[in-house]
C-alpha cells in the first residue's frame, strides 16, 4: 500500500500523476512543494492506493525508486 499525491484544482477537480510513496508524510511532502511553484493548483491531498511505490523523500527532493 502506498501513497499518491493529489492536485485539488478549481472547481473541486484532482489531479494526480503516477508517484506512489510509502508514507503519506512522504507525498504530502512531495505534493506541497510542487504546489508552491506551480500556479494551476488550489490546494493539495494525498490517498491511499494499492499501486506499487516508486517515489521516496530524501533531503527534500523526490527520488525515483524501482517498484
Amino acid at each position: 500500500m502506498g501513497y499518491r499525491p493529489v492536485f485539488i484544482l478549481s472547481g473541486g477537480e484532482r489531479g494526480r500523476n503516477s508517484q506512489v510513496f510509502a508514507t503519506q508524510k512522504e507525498a504530502h511532502e512531495s505534493a506541497f512543494a510542487r504546489f508552491m511553484v506551480w500556479t494551476v493548483p488550489v490546494d493539495v491531498d494525498v490517498e491511499e492506493t494499492n499501486d506499487p511505490v516508486n517515489y521516496r523523500r530524501i533531503d527534500g527532493r523526490d527520488e525515483f525508486c524501482k517498484p
